[in-house]
């Protein structure tokens, strides 16, 4: 079957020379003959499902999107896609993305592999993920010559790969629920195209306003970790989103690596929101072209603010030393004759210290790794997904008025204290208790307010002094606390500060 019949209507190769395309959504376009390095499939109403699907079929709802089949009304408990083979330019290393929707008891896992020289490679996997359980990307590779695949990039042992295929899993638990899969997509590092040289081809003077937070206020035990949900959380709360960093940290965590900076499951994280989002190798210009569109990147970074350092890029401004970071940059500008970036840099002391400008050449050499976040707009048809998944819970007061019981409906949540203490390894158990206080203060996202975090009793009782925060904040009428939990609803409750009848 001709290549052709499964592309028409499918997006194609985002690199930068593709980027203008995409955006004007011209289907009919041919290729240019340059390869590009990133291929996007997201139209799965193109695809013959007879040769290129396995138990899949066009979900009712929307005919671009593919789901599970059903057999008398229910629904088969695994289906596969696998792409055509597509070509690439030579690489070494390769990056996958999707987005899908993972309802309770449902999972997605995406596979590579790679061909070179005629030889194909194992088919290597980004692991099992969902947003209602635990994800976990592969503890132990395949054995293969060729290929090996490590936490969220595939790459090439020896020599180079020309050309790459995709397969995607979509598995029930429950034959009444079925997962949602709305984009697949590859991105590769060309090894004969330096995307470290900036061709300027593309100018702009724009700075997009997004708000900015700073993960190092966040809560204590995850701050260290969360430069990549803290970006995510930005970049989608600067369309209609309002989550906070920890709630997506939450839903964006790797078992087996044990962190929340595996950069596919964050791709997927925002997809999962109802953004088109995946991660790509791109250069300067693809990331002037993302601007020029309204949508701020984020890319990963290593860097130093001591120009003595002598072992990681110098970033003048910056605000110390990472040798693995992700920041979002929100636009270009030019001051007096010198180019500069302008970045929402989470590894700040505070949310208004977080919108820095970081000079170009500085930025270009601590950007080493050309990868960037590339969250787009929303899904049409899927509004409901962009607001974090939240439950209205009842705090019940002590006498004292300083330990609270949470109630959801009829029944009470106890919270014990490891589930909010610091731990060598995080699990389905953890929480964070986050509370935020309303004392007449405006803010365009809630992630911008100021956040403290309580603790807990040996009864799972959230302890608060609610006299003792009333004497500090004389002004505040409410305070509001948010119990944000791994991979499950955040449980909100309010206190009034202006009666004792709660």
């Amino acid at each position: 079957m001709k290549l052709s019949k499964f592309l028409f209507g499918t997006t194609i190769g985002l690199a930068a020379g593709l980027l203008a395309l995409y955006y004007k959504r011209d289907n009919t376009v041919q290729a240019p003959a340059k390869k590009p390095n990133t291929r996007v499939f997201e139209d799965f109403s193109a695809i013959d499902l007879s040769e290129f699907t396995d138990h899949l079929t066009l979900a009712a709802a929307d005919k671009t999107a593919l789901v599970l089949e059903q057999n008398d009304n229910e629904y088969v408990g695994e289906g596969s896609l696998t792409t055509p083979v597509f070509d690439l330019p030579q690489f070494k290393n390769l990056v996958a993305s999707w987005n899908a929707l993972t309802p309770k008891k449902t999972s997605v896992q995406v596979e590579a592999r790679i061909n070179q020289d005629g030889r194909w490679s194992a088919w290597h996997s980004w692991g099992r993920w969902s947003t209602k359980t635990l994800s976990a990307s592969v503890k132990q590779d395949k054995e293969d010559p060729l290929a090996g695949i490590d936490t969220d990039t595939l790459t090439v042992k020896a020599g180079a790969g020309t050309q790459a295929q995709l397969r995607v899993h979509l598995y029930t638990g429950d034959p009444q629920q079925t997962p949602v899969l709305k984009l697949v997509a590859a991105s590769v590092k060309p090894i004969h195209h330096d995307l470290m040289v900036d061709k300027h081809a593309v100018s702009v003077d724009r700075v997009i306003a997004t708000p900015a937070y700073s993960q190092e206020i966040r809560d204590p035990k995850l701050a260290p970790g969360i430069c990549s949900p803290t970006t995510i959380s930005m970049a989608v709360n600067r369309q209609n989103a309002d989550i906070l960093p920890e709630e997506l940290a939450l839903h964006n965590f790797d078992k087996t690596y044990n962190g929340f900076g595996n950069w596919s499951f964050s791709m997927a994280a925002a997809g999962s929101m109802g953004y088109r989002a995946y991660i790509a190798y791109t250069s300067l210009d693809g990331l002037r072209r993302q601007i020029l569109a309204g949508y701020p990147v984020g890319v990963s970074v290593q860097y130093t603010n001591d120009p003595d350092n002598g072992e990681l890029p110098y970033v003048e401004n910056a605000t110390g030393d990472t040798t693995g970071h992700l920041l979002l940059v929100t636009g270009f500008t030019n001051l007096n004759g010198v180019d500069y970036v302008a970045v929402n840099d989470s590894y700040a002391d505070n949310n208004e210290d977080a919108k820095r400008l970081y000079r170009l050449d500085q930025f270009s050499e601590a950007w080493h790794s050309r990868t960037a976040y590339m969250i787009g707009g929303n899904y049409h048809g899927y509004e409901r997904l962009m607001q974090p998944s939240r439950e209205t819970v009842s705090l019940i007061a002590n006498d004292e008025r300083t330990a609270f019981t949470v109630q959801l409906a009829d029944e009470t949540i106890a919270i014990t204290p490891d589930m909010i203490k610091q731990t060598d390894t995080f699990d389905q158990r953890t929480a964070t208790i986050a509370y935020t206080l309303d004392d007449g203060g405006q803010f365009e996202t809630t992630a911008q307010k100021h956040f403290d975090y309580a603790d807990v009793d040996e009864e799972g009782r959230i302890k608060l002094d609610l006299a003792e925060i009333k004497q500090v904040h004389p002004d505040a009428t409410t305070l509001t606390v948010y119990m944000i939990r791994m991979v499950a609803p955040t449980l909100v409750g309010t206190i009034s500060l202006t009666d004792h009848n709660d």
